[in-house]
């Protein structure tokens, strides 16, 4: 193998090592000259590099902004672990709100919800599941977990970032659902009602796997 390949595939190694490993979290942003600097290479290959790993399905070239992280693409099997796995944090972390009879405050949530469904017949995936985001993370901050937390936000950001067009699809027909089911589990909030809002968790998972299965 010639050097100049040597190098590119060095690059690609490096950068997809980088990848797997989360040592490069998705939808964060890499340079040509920020890597060429860190390994001490020409931008070539590394340029070289990144068109091989964008082919793949690893990164996105963004004019005048490098490359950005790409999540890792899930299978329908894996989005419907995912809400499964959703699920029971959830219902565990409702249980810890009523047994340490926590007085929530909606008033940030209220706030998110009304956005949400503004926004939920728009079709503008990526601004639904920024709002969307927010809505979970307002909802989750009474949790003192502090592995929980963030690795129930990642996962949440994994699924709102796909690169699935199926699992986009199926996220942005389900905007109106999760509208309806956020709303509910507000008002439940709201009056402290966390047996009930564990029943609104469950439904709202079942009915995104049955879009997921049924495409509807």
């Amino acid at each position: 193998m010639s050097k100049p390949k040597k190098l590119v595939e060095t690059v690609y190694q490096y950068s997809k090592d980088q990848i797997l490993t989360k040592q490069w979290l998705p939808q964060t942003h890499i340079t040509e000259i920020g890597l060429s600097k860190k390994l001490g290479i020409s931008r070539t290959p590394i340029r070289q590099a990144f068109l091989r790993l964008e082919e793949e399905g690893y990164i996105a070239i963004e004019p005048n902004k490098g490359i950005r992280i790409c999540e890792n693409q899930i299978s329908l099997q894996g989005f419907q672990e995912r809400l499964e796995f959703m699920e029971l944090i959830l219902i565990d972390y409702l249980h810890f709100l009523q047994i340490k009879e926590i007085q929530f405050d909606a008033t940030t949530l209220e706030e998110i919800v009304d956005r949400l469904k503004k926004q939920a017949h728009v079709r503008e995936f990526e601004v639904f599941s920024s709002i969307e985001f927010e809505y979970w993370k307002s909802l989750y901050r009474y949790a003192k977990n502090t592995y929980t937390t963030s690795l129930f936000m990642e996962m949440i950001r994994s699924i709102n970032g796909q690169t699935n067009e199926e699992i986009k699809g199926f996220l942005q027909i389900s905007q109106a659902t999760k509208v309806k089911h956020f709303n509910n589990i507000l008002s439940l909030l709201k009056s402290n009602n966390y047996a009930l809002a564990r029943k609104e968790v469950r439904i709202l998972i079942n009915q995104l796997s049955l879009i997921a299965i049924q495409g509807i």
